[in-house]
């Protein structure tokens, strides 16, 4: 009898309120995870359902984790003496009793759809949260504009994981470490404005970009076509023919390793950056193939000894030069140089390039106060500067400023204050300094030598103007550059930034 009075005495442990929680919750969390998977199925996917599987799942952790919590709870109490619950004391199981082996059974059935319910919720949670949907519109504020950005670029089918996180249990261990701090400061309102970029500990792009981009074959030509409206009253075209050095392999025909010389397997760059965008450079050593090494350092802004001692050096890698590849934050000279080559911006329109770059380029506390202002600034400038065009051409004019408003809408986002200016793209040199960080006459060697030489080592101009079919061109030099707007030869070496914003200020 004593026997028989202690085994029911620690079968009774599981009859406390902590695990009678517990199991009410486990299973209360189940039947969510189930209704959630049931509405995915009928109504489609959302980005929202991802957060609550993350919440389902954790519920039903949560609470089977209660339930021997609770009977380690139950057995020390009664160890000092404590009671059982009266509420649950007339609770027990006897399996010689057919309406208990029924019950037993249902229990037991149950913990197996438990079971399945929570597997499934985990790999619908890991789904969900590898997602491009997750990770662009739970945090819609934060995150519109990479979303927005991210739709419009060349890697908008590619998910987010593939480029932020890649394979391997531990960056993903360490990216959802990363998400929990990220989803507080969404929280508690602490998120930078906008958020900073380039992201430090980001993977290698080895690990990431090479899985899909083959180093080897990062070699060659391509001959390119810019159309550029100057912004004058007759929006003059300028366009510009060149043959842009990919290179990686040096060639009979043109000079110069090309701009993927920095990715060539035998050649590894160095750098140190003094701000945390990598805009401005100090250092950098060069070690090629034949085993030379050279150090270059920039004359206006060289390191002391322990700066260098203590700067991060990076080795240089995709990222830096391609460092906007799926959030492109397009400027609005170049935006309104392709709504006007596709006619989506009317070229009737006088003036309109200078007009609508300005317009983009406006103060506006929110989207909404922008296209009602883009619009009304606008329509008042053609009403009193060219009345009989706002008239004959009125259409054209709704329609442009429709796509204006557009141009607006998708490329600047004043709550996070995320713009081209804010995200810099260092491929080229025009609207920020890009390939010019290093490619100057400031960045030299103990012996004299410069980082820059000429402009032909990257790319070669075959023809400019209104006229690029015809090509007469010394394939050694190439022509030099003409400003469209005053047909000026430039220098080699000209910071384009030193006037180009890529907005208004490009024009005053």
């Amino acid at each position: 009898m004593t026997n028989e009075r202690e085994a029911v005495e620690t079968n009774g442990y599981f009859r406390n309120w902590i695990t009678a929680f517990g199991l009410v919750l486990m299973a209360s969390s189940a039947l969510g995870g189930l209704l959630i998977t049931i509405q995915e199925m009928i109504g489609g996917t959302s980005p929202y359902s991802g957060i609550l599987y993350v919440i389902a799942t954790t519920l039903v952790v949560a609470g089977f984790l209660l339930v021997p919590v609770g009977m380690l709870w139950e057995r020390r109490r009664r160890k000092y003496g404590g009671k059982r619950s009266r509420a649950l004391s007339e609770f027990h199981i006897d399996l010689t009793n057919p309406e208990h082996r029924m019950g037993a059974a249902t229990l037991l059935a149950s913990g197996v759809i438990v079971v399945v319910l929570v597997t499934v919720g985990s790999y619908q949670t890991f789904h969900a949260t590898e997602s491009a949907e997750f990770c662009g519109q739970l945090c819609h504020t934060v995150m519109e504009p990479e979303w927005v950005r991210y739709n419009d670029s060349p890697h908008a089918k590619v998910s987010c994981a593939e480029c932020h996180i890649g394979t391997g249990a531990g960056w993903f261990v360490k990216s959802k470490i990363s998400g929990l701090r990220q989803i507080w400061a969404v929280a508690v309102g602490s998120y930078a404005r906008p958020i900073p970029t380039p992201i430090h500990d980001l993977r290698p792009a080895r690990e990431t970009c090479e899985q899909c981009h083959w180093r080897r074959k990062f070699t060659g030509y391509k001959e390119i076509v810019r159309s550029y409206y100057l912004s004058d009253e007759e929006n003059s075209l300028h366009k510009l023919r060149m043959l842009v050095k990919i290179g990686g392999e040096k060639s009979g025909l043109l000079k110069g390793s090309g701009i993927h010389y920095h990715m060539l397997i035998a050649n590894k760059i160095e750098y140190i950056a003094t701000d945390d965008t990598r805009q401005e450079i100090a250092w950098i050593r060069v070690s090629r193939a034949d085993g030379s090494v050279t150090e270059f350092n920039n004359q206006d802004a060289e390191l002391s000894a322990e700066e260098r001692a203590n700067a991060e050096v990076r080795t240089m890698d995709c990222m830096d030069c391609h460092n906007r590849p799926a959030h492109q934050f397009p400027t609005a000279m170049h935006s309104v140089n392709t709504a006007l080559e596709e006619g989506t911006v009317s070229l009737a329109l006088p003036s309109i390039k200078l007009q609508a770059v300005n317009a983009i380029d406006g103060d506006y506390a929110n989207v909404e106060e922008a296209r009602t202002r883009i619009a009304s600034e606008l329509r008042n400038f053609y009403r009193e500067e060219y009345p009989e065009v706002f008239e004959a051409v009125n259409s054209d004019l709704e329609r442009s400023i429709t796509k204006i408003q557009d141009i607006y809408q998708t490329t600047v986002f004043p709550e996070m204050k995320a713009k081209w200016s804010a995200y810099p793209n260092n491929i080229g040199h025009r609207d920020s300094p890009g390939c010019f960080r290093c490619h100057n006459d400031q960045m030299e060697s103990a012996t004299g030598e410069i980082v820059f030489t000429d402009c032909s080592r990257c790319h070669l101009i075959l023809a400019q103007g209104e006229d690029i079919e015809t090509v007469n061109v010394n394939f050694d030099t190439g022509l030099p550059f003409e400003h469209p707007e005053d047909g000026e030869d430039i220098e080699d070496y000209t910071e384009c930034v030193d006037c180009h914003t890529g907005g208004a200020e490009t024009y005053e």
